[in-house]
C-alpha cells in the first residue's frame, strides 16, 4: 500500500521532514496533486478541532516519488500557514 509521507518548506525554501506518513485512505484515496490544499489532520490536544483558528492549512508545493528508495511512498512537499475564521467552510 501506498505511503505519504509530509515534508515541509519553510519561507526560506528549506525542506525539513515532518516526521509523519498517512495512507492515502486519509485522503480520500488520492495522492494530492501541486497546488491542493489539505487540512492538517493535527490539533493540538486541548485545542477544539472544529474552530478554524487552531487548524493548520497545507498547500502542496511538490511531490517525490520513490523518497529514500522507498517504492511505496510519495513524499508531499507543503507550505503551512494558520487557518482563519475564512476557512471555516472546511476548517
Amino acid at each position: 500500500m501506498t505511503s505519504i509521507r509530509i515534508l515541509h518548506r519553510d519561507p526560506t525554501g528549506k525542506v525539513f521532514d515532518g516526521g509523519v506518513e498517512y495512507g492515502v485512505e486519509q485522503f480520500a484515496g488520492q495522492v494530492p496533486a501541486i497546488g491542493d490544499t489539505i487540512l492538517d489532520p493535527g490539533v493540538i490536544v486541548g485545542q477544539d478541532r472544529n474552530d478554524p483558528q487552531n487548524r493548520s492549512i497545507w498547500t502542496v508545493v511538490g511531490r517525490v516519488f520513490n523518497p529514500r528508495d522507498r517504492e511505496d511512498t510519495v513524499a508531499l512537499i507543503v507550505e503551512s500557514r494558520d487557518s482563519n475564521l475564512a476557512d471555516e467552510a472546511f476548517a
